[in-house]
């Protein structure tokens, strides 16, 4: 007892060093199991469609020629973009190798987290079996754990695992180097990696922070000279993570998906964050409640109760980790590195949704650095062994039904509506849904839910329009139409409600719906297939046959303008 207290009392700096410690590594049947039960976990999700997000992501821009010098040019994740470009000149629209390449970039991630729970469990001065036991389990935690389903089930997420692969290969080869002072060698792989993780995804830069901290506490001597003396790697990574992050805020910022573009201050978000950031831990340990849209609502400066206690549950983490730092060194370690990984995006940037699960996926190696702390003090046997087994069984059903839900969109909001009936945004999608299914009545009760919980705006009442005239519903569908020409002066509501007139033969006021939505975007190619589908009900051939040409020079591939054309040359005579 006396010799084991000892170990768990040593400071970081009195550890032995990895090289000299005995290294003992997986079995062999290990890493197969646990990609086995991976693929147990995630099979469901190998053949879902195209969901939300995936909709707005390059591929899917094919027709109007997006291409890989455009995002090269562009900068931000540059290289999820280019991947996923990739994907769509190999596999087109088949989402099941989009899939597969999430599915394998998580399998060795999952690997390089227990090269570094192994190293800096031996830099901390732990040796033997409990190393890989501990290491090994907080990779199958990292890599079966229902909570970072979002990160991998869903395609929009190939940020996150390939900026993950960069950012923890960047950590792993820091933390492998045999000298104590970096060498320029491994500096420029260091930075290689990091900037190769911030083109993949911003956040990505936040691992600059880990590997000070790793350098603070596992330093051969003061910690502060460790940090001088790797200097050559600390001052490039501050002058390009702060050049970075401006860039990458001004950018968000015109695109209205982060920054000063939105409705709420940077206080408001920080404010918010206090909360969020114990909703992750919450997650992480009890994993219930899960959402793939939390709708979690922004809390207005200076907060509320739950606001300050969250704050003050921070400050004292930290304190313990500062005062516990020589006794419980990983685990402290381990709290940093949590709170360091989610600056990004939980801190006084404000980001549109203030709560997303797939963030955790980053920050998570943090929260293993701890279990491990705990986890490596126990003698390994038979019996912890299995019980420790039959948890990563447990976690793989549960994440085998997570990952379900990304089979199927209508599944998807109806898991989240049930989780939150209070959400504007799931209520609106999965309205959408049931009206993609041709189940009308079911989607207007979820239009009308969303229109109580919120003012609707343009898109829904667009949409909600398309509901109401599959239920047969003209004069609503009109008059949520007309609602939104007063909202936005665009194309879409005026375009929508020619169609609507047009199917319901009434000519002039679908021409004179159709010619207002052409004065305000003549790009717009199913407008002239609608107003075409007018003249041709006229009789008006040669002019339809205009409006298919017109339709079918913005969008070659149209299959209504190419049937609308064919017809028209029909009607006329023409071969």
């Amino acid at each position: 007892m006396k010799n084991s207290k000892r170990n768990t009392e040593k400071t970081p700096r009195e550890a032995a060093a990895p090289e000299i410690a005995q290294s003992i590594g997986l079995p062999w049947w290990a890493p197969l199991a646990a990609a086995i039960l991976a693929l147990i976990a995630y099979f469901p999700a190998l053949s879902g469609p195209f969901l939300f997000d995936d909709l707005s992501l390059p591929m899917m821009s094919h027709g109007v020629g997006i291409n890989y010098q455009e995002f090269l040019h562009r900068g931000v994740r540059a290289l999820t973009n280019i991947s996923l470009l990739a994907d769509r000149d190999m596999w087109a629209m088949n989402t099941t190798p989009y899939h597969v390449e999430n599915f394998l970039l998580h399998l060795v991630n999952a690997l390089l987290v227990y090269f570094i729970l192994k190293a800096l469990l031996e830099r901390a001065g732990r040796q033997g079996r409990s190393v890989v036991m501990s290491a090994g389990f907080g990779a199958a935690v990292f890599l079966l754990h229902p909570l970072q389903t979002e990160a991998v089930a869903y395609i929009a997420s190939r940020s996150e695992v390939l900026s993950v692969f960069f950012s923890f290969s960047a950590l792993l080869v820091y933390l492998r180097r045999k000298e104590t002072e970096v060498s320029w060698a491994h500096t420029i792989l260091v930075l290689l990696l990091i900037g190769l993780g911030a083109l993949s995804k911003e956040t990505a830069v936040a691992m600059a922070g880990v590997l000070l901290l790793t350098d603070l506490y596992f330093h051969e001597g003061s910690p502060l000279e460790g940090v001088v003396k790797n200097w050559r790697l600390y001052i490039p990574l501050l002058v390009g993570g702060a050049a970075g992050g401006f860039f990458v805020y001004r950018l968000a910022s015109r695109e209205g998906t982060a920054g000063s573009s939105l409705s709420f201050s940077p206080l408001d978000y920080l404010f918010t964050q206090f909360q969020v950031v114990w909703v992750y831990v919450r997650l992480f340990v009890a994993p219930y409640g899960q959402n793939l849209d939390h709708g979690f609502p922004i809390t207005k400066a200076p907060g509320n109760v739950l606001s300050w206690l969250g704050l003050l549950a921070i400050v004292a983490a930290a304190g313990a980790a500062f005062v516990y730092r020589k006794k419980y060194p990983l685990a402290s370690l381990g709290i940093l590195t949590f709170f360091v990984l989610l600056t990004p995006t939980s801190s006084i940037l404000p980001i549109a949704d203030p709560l997303v699960e797939r963030r955790v996926y980053f920050a998570s190696i943090g929260l293993l650095m701890i279990l491990c702390e705990f986890l490596s003090r126990w003698t390994p046997n038979g019996a912890r062994v299995a019980g420790l087994s039959a948890v990563a069984v447990a976690m793989t059903i549960l994440t085998m039904f997570r990952s379900d839900l990304y089979t199927n969109t209508q599944a998807m909001w109806v898991e989240s509506v049930k989780q939150n009936p209070q959400n504007y945004r799931a209520q609106f999608q999965l309205a959408f849904s049931y009206y993609e299914k041709g189940e009308c009545s079911k989607s207007l009760e979820h239009y009308k839910a969303a229109s109580v919980l919120q003012k609707p705006d343009y898109r829904l009442l667009v949409d909600w329009a398309l509901a109401l005239d599959c239920a047969e519903d003209v004069p609503g569908a009109i008059a949520r139409l007309q609602e939104a020409t007063k909202l936005e002066n665009t194309s879409t509501a005026w375009s929508t409600m020619g169609m609507i007139y047009g199917k319901r033969n009434q000519p002039q006021l679908a021409l004179d719906a159709l010619n207002h939505a052409l004065e305000l975007n003549r790009r717009d190619a199913m407008t002239w297939v609608y107003r075409g589908n007018v003249y041709f009900t006229l009789g008006q051939h040669a002019q339809a046959l205009e409006d298919f040409e017109q339709a079918l020079h913005r969008d070659p591939s149209n299959p209504a303008a190419q049937q609308g054309k064919a017809a028209a040359v029909n009607a006329m005579g023409r071969k």
